[in-house]
């Protein structure tokens, strides 16, 4: 990470074996130890900050491929105000038009979204 700290213009993440349970346990666990000694109230920036994805912006788009709508226990917490695009091929089947195809739907929905933003 300290290799591309100073990037700015876009981040990916790829994850394997993750799920969104074991992600916030560990943020609550972390959280938890921190405030042992202390102040007894944990805050949503207490969680956050001891997650696995602290420091990296929620996502704009997440793409679902198979044309499943659900999220199946992925990035719960980061993707509450994201758009979820779910094109109807596979995974190894994905290409460029339908990375296209993504960022057209994003970019349609971007004044609704910044304005859920806003209002949290």
């Amino acid at each position: 990470m300290d290799a591309t700290a100073k990037n700015t213009k876009m981040v990916l993440l790829i994850c394997l074996a993750y799920t969104s349970t074991d992600e916030i346990v560990h943020g609550v666990k972390g959280a938890v130890t921190e405030k042992i000694d202390g102040d007894a109230s944990i805050s949503v920036e207490d969680l956050e900050k001891n997650m696995y994805y602290a420091g990296c912006p929620d996502p704009d788009i997440l793409v679902r491929t198979s044309g499943e709508t659900r999220l199946s226990n992925f990035l719960l917490w980061q993707t509450t105000h994201c758009l979820l695009y779910c094109p109807r091929c596979l995974w190894p089947e994905i290409s460029l038009r339908h990375l296209v195809w993504g960022v057209v739907q994003y970019q349609r929905n971007y004044q609704y979204l910044e304005k859920i933003k806003k209002k949290m």
